[in-house]
């Protein structure tokens, strides 16, 4: 039985590869690998990231990648959540050790133009595992899995499927001794399909009348 919600990231990306997507083709922010590092999850074929960490990283934006269109079958893609700080000056535990960017809707301009990009190099038929939690910044709340899945939908990808990753524990972050909203302890993997061509769907549609 494949559950929606899991405590462990291996189990939801696993069910996910095998009830919809197969192998992971491209993983644009790979850093340093966590997703792969217990053998569960197959490396990638490509691989990516702003700062490589290794030389069969290549070195780009996941707005601006070096492929050619439809050219990939399926995209794992584990952006930074992080807002309320620049790299420069970082602040607190979370600041210190993940990039991030000032405000929510600059992170969310980013993964707007990273979408687009996605929708370009995706085969038709293709998918994008997209995972997102979301904040809460300047006492406002900011849904991130709502805004992505309406913009996915707006270039035309489909919400194939929906998994929500529960935290036992999380790091305590400079600005949560007093708290005004409950605290985040849950991330969601989403799963968008790239519809095939209209050609194709008739042909699917005319084969099934036929059978």
């Amino acid at each position: 039985m494949v559950k929606s919600i899991s405590y462990n990231q291996d189990e939801i990306i696993q069910n996910i590869i095998e009830l919809h997507t197969g192998d992971i083709d491209l993983d644009p922010t790979y850093s340093i690998g966590n997703f792969y590092k217990s053998g569960k999850v197959k490396q990638p074929k490509i691989k990516s990231d702003l700062i490589p960490t290794a030389d069969d990283i290549i070195e780009a934006n996941a707005n601006n990648l070096p492929l050619d269109d439809c050219s990939v079958g399926t995209i794992m893609f584990d952006p930074p959540f992080v807002a309320g700080h620049t790299k420069d000056n970082p602040t607190g535990i979370i600041g210190k050790r993940f990039h991030g960017f000032r405000y929510v809707p600059d992170l969310w301009k980013w993964y707007d133009e990273c979408l687009i990009e996605f929708n370009r190099i995706l085969k038709p038929g293709g998918f994008l595992i997209f995972k997102c939690q979301d904040t809460v910044s300047s006492g406002k709340q900011w849904l991130s899995h709502v805004h992505i899945i309406n913009e996915a939908e707006k270039l035309g990808l489909y919400t194939k499927d929906f998994f929500i990753l529960n935290a036992k524990n999380r790091i305590k972050g400079h600005n949560h001794q007093i708290q005004k909203h409950a605290r985040k302890f849950h991330s969601y993997f989403i799963v968008f399909e790239k519809p095939k061509s209209k050609n194709k769907k008739v042909n699917n549609e005319n084969t099934d009348k036929n059978s």
